[in-house]
């Protein structure tokens, strides 16, 4: 009898964990439908279009039709002013703690995109050429009077992109981390302080290939990269990704 009260107690604790896990309402995706992790950093050092504009879709996956809102939480190095920020509407310039659209929010259907058109990040301001400029994108969910949706039960209701611009960004600096990257003959050598994943896509966000990445030196050979414009995807063990665009 104990025994049996004992699995029942089990089943019962076992099965509310497995229907109390939180799961995203929505996630942003670039063009070519790759999942930007929540709180991933976008690193650019240019200001120039299009290599210094990230085009964004947001995906419903809930079962009804949800709203959406974008905060700005913070900027640092800049004013905001060279901000190009498109969500429903366009925005030249934004401003911290404000939410956009200004007035309204962005309607999305379950399980589909955005159905506006041309949405992105894109700065343009260089900064003082010392300090990156940055900014947090905060997207959260809303109701029909345009209130923050807080309290819906295993859901997570927002997400956060990061966007970074630096001219002294060196293309083997990620996250202050300083990884040594060679690539001649189809060999790519990756020389990296520590131990974490690389996912390294083509620019319109086709895979190429996944990497496992030692500390120390790690080979790789037969990796077609020549005269390719690449993003690569740096995956580290606290859960933080960070994303770079190369040019080999």
């Amino acid at each position: 009898m104990k025994k049996n009260l004992l699995i029942l107690v089990f089943l019962l604790i076992y099965n509310n964990l497995l229907y109390s896990q939180n799961e995203y309402a929505f996630q942003i995706e670039n063009s070519e439908g790759t999942v930007i992790q929540d709180n991933e950093t976008l690193n650019f050092n240019s200001v120039e279009y299009p290599d210094a504009s990230f085009s964004f879709f947001v995906r419903n996956l809930t079962d009804e039709t949800i709203f959406v809102r974008s905060q700005i939480t913070s900027i640092s190095g800049t004013d905001g002013s060279g901000m190009e920020f498109c969500f429903g509407e366009c925005y030249f310039g934004v401003s911290e703690n404000f939410s956009y659209p200004l007035a309204s929010f962005v309607e999305i259907e379950s399980g589909q995109i955005q159905t506006s058109v041309g949405d992105h990040f894109y700065n343009q301001d260089l900064g003082d050429g010392e300090t990156p400029v940055e900014y947090t994108f905060r997207f959260y969910m809303v109701d029909s009077n345009g209130d923050e949706v807080v309290s819906v039960p295993e859901l997570i209701t927002s997400y956060l992109v990061n966007y970074s611009y630096s001219s002294s960004l060196s293309l083997t600096q990620i996250n202050n981390i300083n990884f040594d990257i060679l690539y001649n003959s189809d060999v790519l050598n990756i020389t990296s302080p520590i131990n974490c994943k690389l996912e390294i896509n083509d620019i319109l966000g086709r895979k190429i290939t996944d990497l496992d990445l030692n500390s120390g030196v790690n080979l790789f050979e037969n990796i077609n990269l020549k005269e390719k414009v690449v993003i690569f995807r740096f995956k580290f063990s606290d859960g933080s990704v960070s994303s770079k665009k190369f040019i080999f």
